[in-house]
């Protein structure tokens, strides 16, 4: 995640650089969330049938192949000697499909892994807010991290994101514990994104991530245009931003959740309250600051639903059914990329804040959906027994 996020700040300022408007960088990260949309119930199902370990690898150098060649296409295409439509399809196919197919297996791959090894819903909870804590740290430490390298050079994050997924490689070979035997490699089930037991926590995630990505897409923009920043000091400002909020996720899930114990279904519905009330300061803000506090509770908010997204519907499904669960919390959420750059991007060339008022609806909408449905007001049966035992019966009553 650091390897990825660390590009985010530079997106923006380099689209325009290499002369694509708003909504053609909203195409192209488009096209790479379709991959992992496309992509993650596939390897959700492999990482039970294969194993975590080389899921993770194939991953990783897939994802690493295709932002060196991002980094050398854009390279390129600074110095002018492609046409733009030619620079355009090899953007989309570098930054888009290629990466998209082969990171599509990280997230799953990683949630599969911990219901693996986790049982019961304090566990589940507890294993889950970890992965997501990790998924902050980085998106703290990535965009902090790319907008200090943009200083000295738009495209160093580029070039040095490629080695860190290189890294993190070695030591997923070398490091990462195999699940218990008897738990490896179980009949891979598929689990339809419609069941009942799943479509409400889908839903519910699918919202809080499509609104947050109107925002992640759209705030480069807003404080170049803003501020009247140039390209570096706009990829600082919003390394600076998205820190706050990914700041905020990671303490919420490091600190607070393991420390609350509260049940998935709190847990969401006090995200989806916080993430209202930052998109709403988030609309409204003047400059910087407010902007950052806005997005800093829009973290917040994320770092209490989240979990609560992730755990609920594993501990709805059986052992066999985890890697198609987590594949499709993924795609959900990947699905976000899909619509969110083109929906933030398109709205936000139209005029800026309406992006912002209408993520303000969707979360209220959200808000009142996670205490009114019955999918999401119940909870599984039995949730203290290992996952296997949390089958279809106890969830049939439940819901």
């Amino acid at each position: 995640m650091t390897g990825q996020q660390m590009v985010t700040p530079v997106l923006a300022p380099l689209a325009r650089e290499l002369g694509f408007n708003e909504l053609a960088l909203g195409i192209v990260l488009a096209v790479g969330a379709s991959g992992v949309v496309l992509a993650s119930p596939f390897w959700g199902r492999r990482s039970v049938t294969w194993g975590h370990r080389p899921v993770l690898l194939i991953s990783l150098v897939g994802a690493m192949a295709g932002l060196l060649a991002f980094a050398i296409v854009a390279r390129i295409g600074l110095t002018g000697v492609l046409a733009l439509p030619l620079l355009f399809v090899l953007i989309l196919l570098s930054r888009g499909l290629v990466f998209g197919l082969a990171w599509a297996a990280t997230p799953v791959t990683a949630q599969s892994y911990v219901a693996d090894v986790t049982t019961g819903e304090a566990e589940r909870v507890r294993g889950m807010s970890m992965v997501g804590a990790a998924q902050g740290l980085a998106l703290a430490v990535g965009p902090a991290f790319g907008g200090l390298l943009s200083s000295a050079d738009l495209l160093a994050p580029l070039y040095v994101a490629p080695a860190i997924l290189a890294v993190i490689a070695v030591l997923v070979r070398i490091v990462l514990p195999k699940p218990p035997t008897h738990r490896i490699r179980p009949p891979a089930t598929k689990v339809s994104p419609f069941d009942r037991r799943m479509w409400p926590f889908l839903t519910t995630g699918f919202g809080m991530y499509l609104a947050l990505t109107i925002v992640l897409m759209t705030v480069g923009f807003l404080l170049q245009d803003r501020l009247h920043l140039t390209a570096q000091e706009t990829g600082r400002a919003t390394g600076l931003v998205m820190l706050a909020g990914a700041g905020m996720i990671v303490l919420v899930q490091a600190l607070a959740i393991p420390r609350l114990r509260w049940a998935p279904v709190r847990l969401i519905r006090v995200g989806a309250i916080l993430m209202t009330g930052g998109m709403i300061l988030a609309t409204v803000a003047s400059d910087g600051l407010q902007l950052a506090a806005g997005v800093a509770v829009l973290g917040a908010g994320l770092g209490f639903g989240m979990p609560g997204i992730m755990s609920a519907p594993t501990l709805l499904a059986t052992r066999e059914e985890q890697g198609a669960v987590a594949g499709l919390v993924s795609a959900t959420t990947a699905l976000t990329f899909v619509l969110g750059p083109v929906l933030g991007t398109g709205l936000y060339e139209i005029a800026p804040a309406i992006p912002y008022a209408i993520g303000t609806v969707l979360l209220a909408a959200l808000t009142i959906f996670v205490f009114v449905h019955p999918g999401v007001r119940r909870t599984p049966t039995a949730v203290d027994e290992p996952v296997g035992r949390v089958g279809l019966e106890p969830t049939a009553k439940g819901l």
